[in-house]
């Protein structure tokens, strides 16, 4: 089982406490809201500074509200209960929500269970079936 804390001001959410490394070796932890349904993982763009992450270009992104904001987004590593990957991270604004997104989760092999509110590992992966001659 998965250390997964609810977060406290919203019932029904998850987030989880993740070790953030940067290209340097330097870390932060981090307590980032799960959020299977947002592409990316959001951390602030102070952190990534410190962290030694450097912004390599930016994307366009559709919030909830409908309005589209445009974020630098940058690489470093992600390490959460014994699994590490390098992950691409919108750096955020202040006012945005920190997550952990599908893109990290992935590169985790972790998958959210909603019901139980955990991150458990991916059993089996997906593959394309072969098409047959």
């Amino acid at each position: 089982m998965w250390r997964v804390m609810p977060m406290p001001e919203a019932m029904g959410l998850t987030c989880a406490e993740v070790t953030l490394i940067g290209p340097e070796g330097r870390r932060a932890s981090m307590q980032l809201l799960v959020d299977s349904g947002a592409t990316f993982s959001v951390i602030p763009r102070e952190v990534a500074a410190d962290l030694g992450v450097r912004p390599q270009g930016e994307r366009r992104f559709e919030l909830a509200n409908g309005e589209v904001v445009t974020r630098p987004m940058g690489q470093l590593e992600v390490e959460f209960e014994g699994h590490r990957t390098w992950t691409k991270v919108v750096l955020g604004e202040p006012r945005d929500k920190k997550l952990l997104g599908a893109y990290t989760l992935e590169g985790l092999e972790l998958r959210l269970d909603p019901v139980r509110r955990e991150l458990r590992p991916v059993e089996a992966h997906s593959l394309m079936a072969q098409a047959e001659s």
